[in-house]
């Protein structure tokens, strides 16, 4: 795996689209695809251990009963998981994507994904299926050092987006690394901060006309970052917004929630995360 974009699917209604926003994004960064499929343990055994409850001399027969359909839904979700690779490597060969690597792993997708190198970006869906990737969905937000791309339930070809910009140091970085690169070419650029420093948002403006994208720029105030933002997005057809993840410390999340997670919750755009 040499610097892949892992797109995660499960087999809910929305693999399609993560398939998608793979092939879309692999595109602009000019990277190879690894899809990764879980297995993950399930908490709730196919049937009831009911060893407790019989004679000793039946025990033993139960065990090895219950063992054996434990083994055949292993092999079920392992068969299903395969087919569910191998659709979505001909959905990705269909948008030009060629060499995508099918990895399937057993554990929890967060614990995979923290033992994964050379991990370039992450593809995921907001909602999982049965065993939902969903539910992990903050947790691996914040153990990732790497961006993650969070689908949602239509795909979207992107042309518009947005950049919510603190002025902080890490999104400083991320801009000038966005800005050096291919990602933000052909596409309009919407350069928003809500309250914080215009100077600092001067500064990001400079950056980006001199990468010479197309780009638009607002300033708005408004007591809620998050609201603030989604308003923008849904009044400017945004597609598509890029925005640092989990930037405050954790005392402060604590008191006044996550940013993060407001916008996990609320935004009905995909969000591209960066740390």
């Amino acid at each position: 795996m040499n610097d892949a974009i892992i797109c995660c699917v499960d087999g809910s209604e929305s693999t399609n689209v993560i398939c998608e926003y793979a092939a879309w994004i692999a595109e602009k960064l000019n990277a190879p695809i690894t899809l990764l499929h879980v297995i993950e343990k399930d908490e709730h055994p196919a049937i009831s251990d009911l060893t407790g409850n019989i004679g000793i001399d039946s025990k033993e027969y139960v065990t090895e009963a219950l063992v054996k359909v434990e083994g055949e839904r292993s092999r079920q979700m392992m068969t299903q998981g395969k087919a569910i690779l191998a659709e979505c490597a001909a959905l990705l060969e269909k948008r030009g994507c060629s060499d995508v690597q099918l990895l399937q792993k057993h554990g929890t997708l967060k614990d995979i994904l923290a033992d994964l190198e050379n991990i370039r970006l992450i593809v995921m869906g907001r909602r999982g299926s049965e065993h939902v990737v969903g539910s992990q969905l903050e947790d691996i937000i914040r153990l990732q050092k790497k961006p993650v791309l969070v689908a949602t339930e239509c795909f979207k070809m992107p042309s518009q987006i947005m950049i919510s910009y603190d002025g902080s140091e890490a999104s400083y970085k991320s801009l000038t690394h966005l800005a050096d690169g291919s990602f933000l070419k052909g596409l309009t650029c919407h350069l928003v901060m809500v309250k914080g420093d215009a100077v600092a948002l001067q500064t990001a403006q400079n950056i980006l006309q001199k990468a010479q994208v197309t780009l638009k720029v607002q300033h708005l105030n408004d007591s809620s970052v998050t609201d603030a933002l989604c308003k923008y997005a849904d009044d400017n057809a945004i597609d598509l917004t890029i925005m640092g993840a989990y930037g405050h410390s954790r005392l402060r999340n604590f008191f006044i929630g996550s940013h993060t997670t407001e916008m996990l919750m609320k935004s009905r755009q995909p969000l591209l995360m960066f740390f």
